[in-house]
């Protein structure tokens, strides 16, 4: 609790806004911990918890549904379409509803709602429904968003479903592998309030910033606050998205998860792009390997370098498709509001910078592939000059001994 001094000093202070959409959040410069931040509870909601993996290069998603449909019968496993307004999807994803279970958070256990969202381009993401019990003060939110971060067992629980759901996708996938990658991220998902006026009154209520990053021990600094509320959008004056890097704040009435997808899309890009990143870093280091170990064997391995100029040019024709097939999984065509939370989650988890990198080296691999190519066309041009050498000396030896006899 602060003192009744504090409290004047809180109100007294100079206060910041910013406007975005419809919503107007304002925060007291400076204050030490916001005042009324005790008054503020949820009333319905929930946090999805996001653990998202790369299970092959790409999924055949009407297989994944007759598949489905062929064992029905079971209730662990409820097929949905994915929806979308005003976009055009390539392939939408298919959710899998797998059950209840039980995960630890903190010291106590709590049954979540587990779902799996299947993606064309070979994603898996694992989604943890932890619904908010009517009435938790936003402390306690916070509270639970710091143990979230630092708690592993939803992890645990991840990796052993998405090794038991990537078994059953083996006949569905091209290319399947183990799990990998594993991005994480977390939205906590608000309906109804209690405490506040409006959206446009909760940040000066409760401390925003603190949930975003979990952090409910320490007072962040104005830098950092304003930071994370520049992230913020509205669509209308009852509705509010604060996207940060690795959690989300988004305050829906209507209870529509239209954002949420827009920003699970985003970490699916994002994962996709890491991994790729990581792969091409394995082709790139292991053809450079095998070109040193060549250029040491001898002159005439024409052969080898061919061998190599084909997996250059192989490796950069698949990273190419992969990276078109990703770009090309979302169009936005009338709404325009969801396109801005796309691009704002984009810019938050700097995936902008992920492609570059991976355009970077699918480059590499083109500029590889002609300098290989050159190198084969050279040292058949070198064969060629030494066969002609050859004949041309064939020719003058035998025109000497005839002569000679």
């Amino acid at each position: 609790m602060l003192r009744d001094a504090d409290r004047f000093v809180a109100r007294s202070r100079p206060r910041s806004a910013w406007r975005f959409g419809g919503a107007r959040l304002a925060v007291a410069r400076g204050a030490p911990k916001i005042a009324c931040m005790s008054e503020v509870s949820v009333v319905r909601g929930s946090t999805i918890i996001f653990r998202v993996f790369d299970v092959a290069e790409e999924l055949d998603l009407r297989r994944v549904e007759s598949d489905l449909l062929a064992s029905g019968g079971s209730s662990r496993l409820r097929m949905a379409r994915s929806t979308r307004h005003a976009l055009v999807v390539r392939d939408a994803p298919i959710t899998l509803a797998l059950g209840e279970v039980p995960v630890r958070i903190g010291e106590r256990t709590v049954v979540a709602e587990l779902a799996a969202r299947v993606w064309s381009y070979g994603v898996v993401s694992m989604q943890f429904h932890l619904p908010t019990a009517p009435g938790t003060p936003w402390s306690a939110l916070v509270q639970q968003a710091a143990l979230i971060e630092t708690d592993h067992d939803v992890d645990t629980v991840a990796i052993a479903r998405v090794n038991e759901l990537a078994q059953s996708l083996r006949s569905a996938a091209t290319l399947p592998h183990a799990p990998t990658g594993m991005e994480d991220y977390v939205v906590h998902f608000v309906e109804a309030l209690d405490g506040v006026v409006g959206v446009g009154d909760l940040a000066a209520r409760a401390d925003i910033p603190a949930l975003i990053l979990g952090e409910p021990d320490i007072t962040l600094s104005r830098d950092v606050a304003a930071s994370i509320l520049e992230g913020a959008l509205s669509y209308s004056s009852t509705d509010l998205a604060v996207i940060d890097w690795n959690s989300a704040l988004v305050v829906d009435p209507g209870g529509g998860r239209d954002v949420v997808d827009m920003i699970e899309f985003a970490v699916t890009h994002l994962m996709e792009f890491r991994h790729f990143d990581t792969l091409l870093d394995e082709r790139l280091g292991s053809l450079y390997d095998d070109i040193e170990r060549r250029r040491r064997v001898t002159a005439f391995g024409r052969g080898d370098y061919d061998r190599l100029s084909r997996e250059a040019s192989a490796l950069y024709l698949e990273f190419s498709e992969h990276v078109e097939r990703i770009e090309n999984s979302l169009k936005f065509v009338g709404d325009f509001f969801l396109a801005t939370v796309f691009r704002r989650a984009t810019a938050r988890f700097q995936l902008r910078e992920w492609e570059e990198s991976v355009m970077r080296k699918v480059n590499a691999l083109a500029r590889l592939s002609e300098l290989l190519a050159a190198e084969v066309n050279v040292r058949r041009s070198h064969l060629l000059e030494m066969i002609i050498i050859g004949l041309i000396l064939f020719e003058i030896v035998q025109t000497t001994v005839m002569a000679m006899r």
